[in-house]
């Protein structure tokens, strides 16, 4: 009897939570950007968003990318509300920031309502997490300037603009040789010598990589051992290519200063 009782109180109970449980009818679907922290992979929260919000800033440089005159970078994003069974697009566009050089639709990049690029900002359908498309071009500005892009969410028919700290995303981008932000943040000085431009530009034109700040991460979050490689392949080619340059009668690699190029690493101590 008392089993039964019991049985019969707990039903009673879970009868009663169910009541109370409103199913989520909301037929509202929203947009948010997401921030992702480069060294452990975690999303960031709003408050974390608004107190780091520049160091999320996406950086480009054609002049790590050989000779294309365009390219994409990608913007992570994620809906909020009912997945769907069909595709939805979406729309996106660009806030002007006083005082900054802002980048010129058409010129510097793609519009985003451009009919070569428009169908391309499209949640496909059963899509949660998705990826939006910033179309750069090689505008000849970029040799003397670098330009931003605020990209920000804008509501439309499919989706309304989501957490107010996840709806817009800084791009930065240029074609004239610039120190990476990751260089000094990752001390790359003590790996690879001082920073300099010709340093840098043989650096990508040896190993076929960018050297940008994406590559960089990418490259201090891996094996430490493969950088000391890396070093030292450099070091044995600057060696190799000066002795070729000397004996065509020219000087070895020097900076615009007149440092000669080294690959020794900086002392820690």
């Amino acid at each position: 009897m008392k089993k039964i009782i019991f049985c019969a109180l707990g039903a009673l109970c879970l009868c009663s939570c169910e009541k109370q449980l409103d199913v989520y009818s909301n037929p509202d679907c929203y947009l948010n950007l997401r921030f992702v922290a480069s060294s452990t992979g975690e999303e960031m929260d709003s408050e974390s968003i608004k107190e780091y919000y520049d160091q999320f800033t996406i950086m480009y440089n054609f002049k790590t990318h050989g000779d294309i005159t365009q390219d994409t970078v990608w913007v992570d994003a994620r809906i909020s509300g009912f997945v769907k069974d069909n595709d939805r697009t979406y729309s996106v566009e660009q806030i002007a920031i006083e005082g900054e050089d802002n980048a010129v639709a058409g010129t510097d990049y793609k519009a985003f309502n451009d009919p070569s690029v428009a169908n391309l900002y499209t949640v496909k359908a059963g899509e949660v997490d998705f990826r939006i498309p910033v179309v750069l071009l090689r505008s000849a500005s970029l040799k003397s300037k670098s330009v931003k892009i605020r990209l920000r969410i804008k509501a439309n028919e499919n989706f309304k603009n989501g957490i107010e700290a996840f709806q817009q995303r800084d791009i930065v981008f240029t074609d004239r040789l610039t120190k990476p932000a990751m260089w000094d943040e990752a001390y790359l000085d003590y790996s690879f010598g001082a920073y300099g431009d010709v340093k840098y530009l043989l650096m990508i034109e040896w190993s076929g990589k960018p050297w940008d700040d994406e590559y960089i991460t990418e490259l201090i979050n891996g094996d430490n051992a493969y950088i000391t490689y890396l070093d030292q392949v450099f070091a044995k080619r600057l060696e190799e290519e000066n002795a070729k340059r000397v004996a065509a009668g020219l000087d070895v690699y020097k900076e615009a200063d007149g440092t000669p190029v080294d690959f020794t690493p900086m002392s820690w101590w």
